[in-house]
């Protein structure tokens, strides 16, 4: 069932392959008709260059011009004795004809190519039904019936090759060529299993000939149909073997490199057909994984280094063999570790003796920087790959060796200005910061009492992307490239993040641990530094935006920290936690809110909006009424006190509206109002229901006083002004 879907798939792509190379062909050789059939000369080529120019002169300018020059040639010749006849014939007008356009003929498709292929196909199965199924009811002994069915293909090899040399029939002698190697291996395969005339090291020698014959007819004949059967009957012998014999898996991958060897050479000689070696290697990768995943390693490395000789005898501007030596190192990669059973060990060495073979082809060839640098890529790939595979399971030593690589590729991008090493350099160190970040004991420590401060797994693992990204941001900053300036900016920002995430996790390691009783009380504490240090990123990120002149990325960030930040802020220090620790104004709330108005302060100076005035307003709001609250939770145990709140929410708006007033800043005065609004509409709702007669004279004396004190000195200011 399996070689019969395999089949299947490889018929379909052999009529695409085919119709694609075929259409090549055909193109080529009408190139190649059209000029010879129109003389192709230097005189032809000035006249398409100057049509192809847009001159568009008509053809009776140009017979004028050339009746021109005729004249002008027999008065130069006239001492020389020549003829005008002679000379007229000397120089004719030449007319480029345009080339006819090809129209799409139903009938030539199919009587011309497609029913000979099928009729090729149904006498192989004939051939199949005559030798298994009709014989036996004829007294043929089986070697006769071979040495029939072998007549029968020579037959037709012989009839392909007489047919060949008229060029009207070349398209059906290959057809007919194709179908008679078809019927060889056919009638090879049926010898060996059905009838036991062959053992298996007979049966490879004598398809392994067919097929050295058949690859040596497509490359001299130069036909598609020869190519088809070739691959087919190549990649139909494994399946063969596979089923009929205990083959061993390291003889399977042999004979697939063998065939892999002869699809190279056939390209080496036809580079149009290019795209042959990435089907082969992916056929090759679906048979080696079925059959070949207990061969030895060496197998993939062999198969490797062919494709790699390949590309760097044959490589040149025009048909580069970079989606080929991409593809070659994937399929590399999948059967070494396939080969390997999954040895990180064993594979990781291996691929590091390839990054050294990288290496060396890119020095040797840096002279072509096309090649230069499709194998730096390359071998920048297999280092990668190299770290992951030996530092499997040890987060320490990966982050380590990625943070050193980024440093070096940072310095080599400085220094050649190559914009690819610095993009490495950045892709590695966000891997060696990403990959660290699961780790044990960066963000989950198991036995927090047994922590110690900057002699742990984290700082070992955050110190050297810090150093890391600080040092190549510093090298890069010394360019005059503006993108490798870039750069710079992004490991500035790398290193500022990677030090605040590390002093965030740090310090909540140290609360916990003296606070492990008290979890509510850790939780709270952590929660407010980490909200400080949330405003001090923002404000530090806005800092070098500042200083790089970011437009948009570092800003952004900024602006989205200071916002979550606020929001932690509102949501987490409703109540201070615990209540028996709460000292008013000397706590660590007190510092969050004045890192957050600070904040806005800053905000409001940087950016000149107005928008963050009202913000630091209403956060000084938000402290006194958290604070009052607290206050009056802790010291008024039986109830009582309400009234302060409302008291203090008077006195704060009147403060703030007072001060705008007297600085006429209007910010000040609207915030003050909408705060008196608040404050009016909480004592009508609230504190007349919930506090007793004396609190209610006591706020409203309040709220009367304080408003007539702002309408007074309003309207005072006003008439001053």
């Amino acid at each position: 069932m399996l070689a019969t879907f395999f089949i299947v798939i490889l018929f379909v792509w052999i009529i695409v392959l085919q119709s694609k190379i075929i259409n090549i062909s055909n193109t080529v050789n009408e190139i190649k008709k059209y000029f010879e059939e129109n003389n192709y000369s230097p005189q032809n080529k000035e006249i398409q260059n100057a049509t192809a120019q847009g001159e568009n002169k008509s053809v009776f300018v140009q017979q004028t011009e050339n009746q021109q020059n005729i004249e002008d040639q027999i008065a130069q010749n006239l001492f020389a004795n020549e003829t005008i006849e002679d000379t007229k014939e000397t120089v004719q007008p030449q007319i480029v004809q345009p080339v006819e356009k090809q129209t799409f003929s139903f009938e030539k498709l199919f009587l011309g190519n497609i029913f000979n292929k099928i009729g090729a196909l149904a006498i192989l199965i004939g051939i199949v039904i005559l030798i298994k199924i009709v014989s036996p009811y004829l007294i043929f002994t089986p070697v006769v019936k071979i040495s029939l069915s072998y007549l029968a293909g020579s037959v037709m090899i012989i009839g392909a090759f007489m047919l060949h040399s008229k060029e009207n029939m070349q398209k059906y002698s290959e057809v007919l060529l194709g179908t008679g190697f078809g019927a060889m291996f056919i009638s090879t395969y049926c010898a060996s299993a059905l009838f036991k005339l062959y053992t298996m090291p007979v049966t490879c020698i004598i398809a392994t000939l067919f097929l050295l014959a058949a690859f040596y007819l497509a490359d001299k004949l130069k036909t598609v149909s020869m190519l088809i059967i070739s691959l087919i009957a190549a990649y139909i012998n494994p399946l063969f073997l596979n089923s009929q014999y205990d083959v061993s898996q390291n003889f399977i991958f042999g004979y697939l490199i063998f065939v892999n060897l002869l699809s190279i050479a056939y390209t080496c000689r036809n580079r149009r057909n290019n795209i042959l070696n990435c089907t082969n290697l992916f056929i090759t990768l679906i048979l080696a994984t079925i059959f070949c995943y207990e061969a030895s390693i060496i197998a993939p490395v062999i198969l490797w280094g062919l494709y790699t000789v390949y590309d760097l005898i044959s490589h040149n501007d025009k048909l580069p063999n970079t989606a080929l030596n991409y593809w070659n190192f994937a399929v590399f990669t999948i059967l070494l570790m396939l080969c390997a059973d999954f040895k990180s060990d064993l594979t990781g060495y291996i691929l590091l003796a390839i990054v050294f073979v990288y290496a060396l082809i890119a020095y040797l060839k840096k002279s072509d920087e096309k090649i230069w640098k499709n194998y730096m890529h390359l071998g920048l790939i297999s280092a990668y790959l190299c770290v992951c595979f030996l530092c499997k399971g040890m987060p320490e030593k990966r982050c380590f060796i990625w943070t050193l690589e980024t440093i070096i590729l940072a310095y080599y991008g400085y220094k050649y200005k190559n914009k690819a090493l610095c993009a490495w350099a950045t892709g590695i160190l966000i891997s060696a910061f990403t990959s660290m970040l699961p780790a044990d004991g960066v963000f989950y420590i198991e036995n927090i009492k047994d922590y110690i401060p900057f002699k742990n797994v984290r700082f070992l693992l955050f110190s050297p992307v810090i150093v890391s990204s600080a040092l190549s941001g510093y090298i890069l900053s010394k360019t005059e490239d503006e993108t490798i300036e870039k750069f710079a900016h992004f490991f500035r920002f790398m290193c500022l993040s990677s030090l605040f995430l590390y002093a965030g996790l740090e310090i909540n390691s140290i609360v916990t641990k003296h606070f492990i009783n008290s979890n509510n009380s850790a939780d709270f504490i952590n929660s407010m530094i980490n909200i400080i240090l949330g405003f001090a990123y923002a404000i530090s990120l806005r800092y070098l935006n500042n200083v790089i002149n970011s437009k948009f990325f570092i800003q952004a960030i900024s602006i989205m920290t200071s916002i979550f930040s606020l929001l932690f802020l509102i949501g987490l220090a409703v109540h201070y936690k615990p209540l028996a620790a709460f000292i008013p104004l000397i706590n660590l709330r007190t510092a969050a809110f004045a890192a957050g108005i600070g904040t806005m302060i800053v905000y409001k100076k940087w950016f000149n909006k107005q928008i963050f005035s009202y913000i630091s307003i209403f956060l000084g709001f938000l402290f006194t009424h958290y604070e009052i609250a607290d206050t009056v939770k802790k010291c008024f145990f039986n109830g009582g006190g309400e009234y302060l709140i409302s008291v203090c929410w008077i006195l704060f708006s009147g403060i703030v509206t007072t001060l705008g007033i007297f600085k006429n800043k209007n910010y000040l005065k609207n915030s003050g109002i909408c705060l008196c609004i608040l404050s009016i509409i909480r004592i009508f709702i609230y504190d007349l229901a919930h506090i007793d007669i004396l609190y209610k004279l006591i706020a409203f004396l309040t709220l009367g006083i304080i408003l007539m004190v702002l309408s007074f000195l309003y309207n005072r200011n006003m008439t001053t002004k």
